[in-house]
């Protein structure tokens, strides 16, 4: 069985000379149920962010964690979106339109952890946890929401919907001496096809993967490196 590819790990400031292995694009699924969960089930998390006034510290995060939840819950978005409005206290509606029906509500595990602020959803400081006997059941809200404990559960009760494409890029790492894997976005994947281009334009160049801040997040970036010298090993000795 061959061993599991690790993950390329990039650093602002940091030139990694990568070569191309394979692309393959993926689908991201999010489950959704299909009825509404009622407000009777809601997790301790989500009935503490409905009674709050939505003002204050963190009110983007737990917006967010509100949408998604009610997105993957099953409510339709005319339900919804009056819920979340009373809850958020004048919050930007694109915050509800972002990750409503489009992004994955967080686990416990990612809500009970440090954030620095959003869009990063730990909200262990916030003061809405706090677990009941039930929690520890379930893995996240939706999990406790719709009495999801098995895979059969998510079978029965919801549906898969594709939410967006990326691009599994396999890459030789030359720093490391092994292959990597990482995730590419569709804007992210064009970037690498450009740039591929410009490679067989420039046989004194490498390609090379760095990191870059992109609303707050580190994300990969391509770009062309001049050649050093010949490598020690050919890629297809080493494979």
């Amino acid at each position: 069985m061959p061993a599991k590819r690790s993950s390329l790990k990039i650093a602002q400031g940091l030139e990694i000379p990568v070569s191309i292995l394979e692309i393959v694009r993926r689908e991201e699924m999010l489950w959704i149920a299909r009825d509404a969960a009622s407000m009777d089930a809601f997790p301790p998390c989500i009935k503490n962010i409905l009674q709050r006034t939505g003002d204050g510290k963190g009110r983007h995060r737990l917006g967010a964690i509100l949408s998604s939840f009610l997105g993957q819950a099953g409510w339709s978005e005319p339900e919804a979106r009056p819920l979340w409005g009373r809850a958020s206290g004048g919050l930007d509606e694109r915050i509800f339109s972002k990750w409503f029906g489009k992004m994955h509500c967080p686990k416990c595990a990612t809500i009970k952890k440090q954030s620095k602020g959003y869009p990063d959803l730990g909200a262990a400081k916030l003061g809405i946890c706090i677990p009941d006997e039930l929690c520890p059941i379930f893995e996240g809200p939706v999990e406790y929401a719709c009495g999801l404990r098995f895979e059969e559960d998510r079978r029965s009760k919801g549906i898969l919907r594709p939410i967006k494409s990326y691009y599994l890029t396999r890459v030789f790492d030359w720093s490391r001496g092994r292959e990597a894997e990482i995730e590419l976005s569709e804007a992210e994947h064009k970037d690498l096809e450009k740039t591929l281009l410009e490679l067989a334009d420039h046989k004194d160049k490498i390609l090379a993967c760095t990191g870059a801040k992109v609303r707050g997040r580190l994300r990969p970036k391509f770009l062309l490196q001049d050649r050093e010298g010949p490598r020690r090993q050919m890629l297809s000795d080493i494979l």
